[in-house]
């Protein structure tokens, strides 16, 4: 068999001190070549034209390594080497097999089963206050520049709070009673603020607003004390971690973005959108879920406008509408946020229809000027408790209640309904949540349904701003 590779000759003048037949320069000579060498045969392995030739030099030169060892006389720790250098010139022989393989990554290699997320802890029960009332904690903005939308989810679930009470309370004798708290403030007030609703004020159940990051906190903190989360956040990552004690009051962003691409794609058939949303948690993941729903209708990825409150650039906007005008814009930020870009394309588009995320129609302050404006909204027949709880809220308020203020209603009477079934007991309650309990309004109280793993089950559709309010 021809060696490929030359071996170095011996050294006729061997010293006594040397430890190899093999001078020094010579075996520095031999490595660096026999290194170069085998990174070229290994180059030449993956060469999938050339693969016959590199197996025929590839079975010839390892066994030359083999042996090379002995032939050049080298000691044992030379001998070791040339045999590993041996072993590694014959694994790149294997690597156009593995090359040549394809997986199918489309789908992935794991899944969670979102229908059997349960919780199989101990069964605690709440501490039973002095007064003898059952406690559901809120946490909402009651202060800072978001104050008014706090104060109009705790009067519709003050409102959803009187019409329980108003049915006798609950079995045991005991009336429902609700604890708000503030959430404004710092990162991190409303993980203290949901302790004290746990701890202090025995709370039952906590409802948390659309902030997106109270909900993670309320989430966390919840699968630690154990005990029921309904939030108001859009999130669609509340409901996939899996974790037992929260469950979401309305439609996520996915569930959102879907229902507008299918407006604006398929019923409308527009081409040109302009995605407008709010240098935050929230806003950026809903622009996330947007332009991932785009995608999948095969259409063309929306133009992105970044809208940062703290520097509003309000003449760069109008430049990109005076730029390319629109056939649609989607707006993805929170109320306040959204009322102060409505008067901005309302003056440069008066022909563009406007859609708006769940979250930024929560002060239920627009619709009043010449654009079509549509958000996300249950579907409500007339003359159902749905309805009903409209009039009342309008008649106390002044106002037609929003989105999230419906919502918060249909929390409340959900674990009203727990509470009537189990007891005050927040595991059992958390377990009568998760159950699906048949179709919606059939018990009278539209009350709020979720799925195992927390989805709420309300239908809804998109709707023109004011147009399905009483």
């Amino acid at each position: 068999m021809p060696l490929l590779f030359p071996i170095p000759p011996r050294n006729k003048h061997r010293s006594a001190l040397t430890a190899c037949s093999v001078c020094r320069p010579c075996r520095a000579r031999f490595l660096k070549r026999a290194v170069r060498f085998s990174s070229r045969l290994a180059r030449r392995f993956t060469d999938h034209k050339n693969q016959k030739n590199c197996y025929s030099e590839g079975i010839a030169y390892p066994w030359n390594l083999l042996f090379l060892g002995r032939a050049c006389n080298l000691h044992s720790p030379q001998r070791c080497a040339s045999r590993l250098l041996f072993l590694l010139c014959l694994l790149p022989t294997s690597l156009p097999a593995h090359a040549q393989t394809t997986t199918d990554t489309s789908k992935p290699y794991a899944t969670l089963d979102r229908e059997n997320v349960t919780y199989r802890g101990p069964v605690r029960t709440a501490p039973e206050p002095s007064d003898g009332a059952a406690v559901i904690g809120m946490i909402v903005p009651l202060t800072g520049a978001q104050q008014s939308e706090g104060k109009a989810l705790l009067a519709a679930a003050q409102l959803a709070i009187e019409q329980e009470n108003a049915t006798g309370g609950l079995p045991s004798g005991k009336r429902l009673e609700l604890v708000a708290r503030d959430e404004s403030g710092p990162w991190g007030q409303a993980s203290m603020e949901i302790l004290k609703l746990y701890d202090q004020d025995h709370a039952l159940a906590i409802l948390t607003s659309t902030n997106g990051a109270s909900a993670h906190l309320a989430e966390q903190i919840a699968n630690k004390i154990s005990i029921p989360i309904l939030t108001l956040s859009s999130d669609p990552s509340t409901t996939q971690a899996n974790v037992p004690w929260l469950f979401r009051l309305g439609p996520s962003d996915t569930e959102q973005a879907q229902a507008f691409c299918q407006r604006i794609y398929r019923d409308r058939a527009l081409k040109q959108v302009l995605l407008i949303f709010q240098m935050d948690h929230d806003g950026r993941t809903g622009a996330i879920e947007f332009e991932k729903a785009v995608k999948t209708f095969h259409a063309a990825p929306p133009q992105r406008f970044e809208w940062n409150v703290a520097t509003p650039d309000s003449e760069s906007l109008q430049e990109t509408l005076r730029a390319n005008p629109p056939d649609a814009i989607v707006v993805w930020s929170d109320a306040a946020t959204a009322d102060s870009l409505m008067p901005l394309l309302q003056a440069a588009l008066t022909t563009t229809p406007v859609f708006l995320c769940r979250k930024a129609t929560e002060l239920n302050a627009l619709g009043k000027g010449p654009v079509e404006e549509f958000t996300i909204d249950a579907v409500t027949p007339e003359n159902t408790p749905a309805s009903q709880f409209q009039q009342a809220y309008s008649a106390r308020t002044g106002a037609n209640p929003s989105v999230a203020a419906e919502e918060i209603a249909r929390g409340i009477h959900a674990i009203a309904e727990g509470l009537r079934a189990n007891g005050t007991n927040r595991v059992l309650l958390r377990d009568f949540l998760a159950k699906e309990r048949g179709q919606h309004d059939r018990d009278g109280t539209n009350a709020a349904h979720f799925d195992a793993a927390g989805n709420d089950l309300q239908p809804f559709a998109v709707v023109k701003l004011l147009q399905t309010k009483p």
